[in-house]
């Protein structure tokens, strides 16, 4: 059985380009695989880019209702939302290039 891995994306107020980063991990080939947001109670357009994206069932979405910081959501990702045994880290102006990245 191969292994999960969790695509952790905390995010605050970078909506121009999270449907990118989003999009980029969903597009993996990877079986095994989670996608988690977890918005930083961000005040720009994040929460309607990520309405567009909800009916997708491998992906996960927390909404901090205050800002934890940068560290702070990286480790609300890590030690709680995430339930991979693998987990990569892509921040909200991030995005993969290669669909097999996880794979290879």
């Amino acid at each position: 059985m191969m292994p999960r891995v969790s695509v952790l994306i905390p995010t605050y107020n970078q909506a121009e380009y999270l449907a990118e980063a989003i999009q980029s991990a969903l597009d993996q080939d990877y079986p095994e695989l989670e996608v988690i947001v977890s918005d930083d109670a961000s005040t720009d357009e994040t929460e309607g880019v990520i309405e567009g994206f909800l009916s997708e069932s491998r992906l996960s979405v927390n909404r901090n209702t205050s800002n934890l910081g940068r560290v702070g959501n990286y480790q609300k990702c890590l030690y709680e939302l995430a339930t991979g045994e693998w987990a990569l880290v892509l921040d909200g102006d991030d995005y993969l290039s290669d669909p097999s990245y996880l794979s290879d």
